[in-house]
């Protein structure tokens, strides 16, 4: 990888990002905290990103992409299966952004008791085989990579908690939340305080705005969550706003905490996702469910992903295995490339993330 971050780290993205650390420093405690402004405490030591000379980065934003993701991003099929809709394995996750050019993916949570952290896997006994048991591993595969490909644009890892209705829903989401900046820190996290910024919501900051720009954004993750009903009604402070919050809840257009919409058929719901992207929220859809299509050849939901403008193409087959002659690429991505349908004119893959940056 080319280093040529030493220059340019007083500028307007190290200001952003050490404001947007501090501010979620300040807030995980919730709105409360928010609301009082007290800010005694030092916030934590934000890892400033070096800066490299993508001729876009000032004008491309995350929403002007489209990348290879694939669905529960973990699994290893389990020996004897006999149900096709589990007939897929996935290499490491390290693996996955290395090789596969892979930029999004989806791992399941459900919180162990004895041992009070987070694990993956899909179903206990039936379906529970994976390549990163614990979740701190699974980000800390994400990290390692990122931390020796710095130039990356963002990734994206779209959560499905498996655990549903808490008692205590706050002494859940702060678990997550302290999970999860165990491995990232504040600074290295697209976070709904670092969109929205100054604006009164984030559809506000969006609509005016759009999402920050790679330059601001590159060498860090965002997180998203698949839940909805009581689960997000928590998370949203009554489905209010993301005040103090890491991740992006599932979302539609209209809502105050809109910036990440679930829409996996891209047939069906093809008007939902042009409606959200309208909106400027993230969106993520599948080109294959169940092992259906892949085991069929059949391309058809594939294509309708891609020409969707979904910003993340979801898929058990990121690349061919034997015996199934079925695979997603992003077409021209190098390995991510230019939105079909948000992307502004002049947009190049190479600007999107060039392999002279991102080596191996």
């Amino acid at each position: 990888m080319r280093d040529v971050g030493a220059r340019a780290l007083c500028d307007t993205r190290v200001r952003r990002a050490l404001g947007a650390a501090a501010a979620l420093a300040l807030c995980l405690g919730g709105p409360a905290a928010c609301d009082r402004g007290d800010a005694t405490e030092e916030p934590p030591p934000v890892d400033v990103q070096p800066t490299y000379p993508y001729p876009l980065d000032d004008v491309l934003r995350f929403e002007h992409l489209q990348a290879k993701s694939t669905h529960n991003s973990y699994h290893v099929e389990t020996p004897g299966n006999t149900l096709e809709a589990w007939h897929y394995s996935h290499a490491p996750l390290g693996e996955q952004l290395a090789l596969q050019g892979v930029r999004h993916v989806e791992i399941d949570v459900r919180r162990d008791a004895a041992t009070d952290s987070f694990v993956v896997y899909h179903l206990p006994i039936v379906d529970e085989q994976t390549t990163c048991r614990q979740f701190t591993d699974c980000l800390q595969a994400l990290k390692s990579w990122s931390d020796g490909h710095r130039a990356h644009h963002p990734l994206a890892v779209h959560l499905e908690s498996k655990d549903g209705t808490q008692a205590d829903f706050e002494g859940y989401f702060a678990a997550l939340h302290a999970a999860i900046l165990s491995v990232w820190p504040v600074g290295r996290i697209v976070t709904p305080a670092l969109v929205q910024g100054a604006h009164a919501s984030l559809p506000e900051a969006l609509a005016t705005d759009g999402w920050p720009t790679l330059g601001e954004l590159r060498g860090k993750i965002l997180f998203t969550l698949d839940d909805a009903g009581e689960f997000r009604d928590a998370y949203t402070h009554g489905g209010g706003d993301l005040a103090g919050r890491l991740i992006f809840p599932n979302s539609e257009p209209g809502v105050p905490y809109a910036g990440y919409a679930v829409l996996n058929d891209p047939v069906a719901e093809a008007s939902a996702i042009a409606a959200a992207l309208s909106a400027h929220l993230l969106v993520r859809t599948r080109a294959d469910g169940d092992v259906v299509e892949p085991l069929a050849g059949d391309t058809t939901r594939r294509e309708a992903a891609l020409a969707s403008g979904a910003q993340f193409v979801s898929t058990d087959f990121p690349v061919e295995v034997p015996g199934v002659a079925y695979s997603v690429t992003i077409p021209g991505g190098t390995p991510t490339r230019c939105n079909p349908v948000t992307a502004p004119a002049g947009c190049t893959s190479e600007a999107l993330e060039d392999p002279a940056f991102v080596g191996p």
